[in-house]
């Protein structure tokens, strides 16, 4: 892989990936890595698996706005570093 950019560096990227959000060659880097990084495909599973659950959480009768800034603000907190 010639990109170099470090496990935290994809980790952060992955919420976007999931949601279908990020572009194209940055999709095919993280494909990648997750290829070759054990603990990488780890976490993107568990990730992936926790928005598969909070999702069927959420409440159909939930507002779409609502709902819109729920998401946004766990995007924004989730992606926040530690002090």
């Amino acid at each position: 892989m010639s990109d170099k950019r470090t496990c935290q560096q994809f980790c952060q990227m992955l919420s976007d990936y999931l949601d279908g959000s990020v572009e194209l060659t940055d999709c095919r880097l993280i494909e990648e890595h997750l290829d070759a990084c054990p603990p990488c495909a780890m976490f993107y599973e568990s990730l992936k698996t926790t928005v598969f659950v909070c999702g069927k959480g959420l409440s159909e009768d939930m507002p779409p706005e609502v709902r819109s800034r729920l998401r946004q603000f766990l995007r924004e907190h989730c992606r926040k570093e530690d002090p």
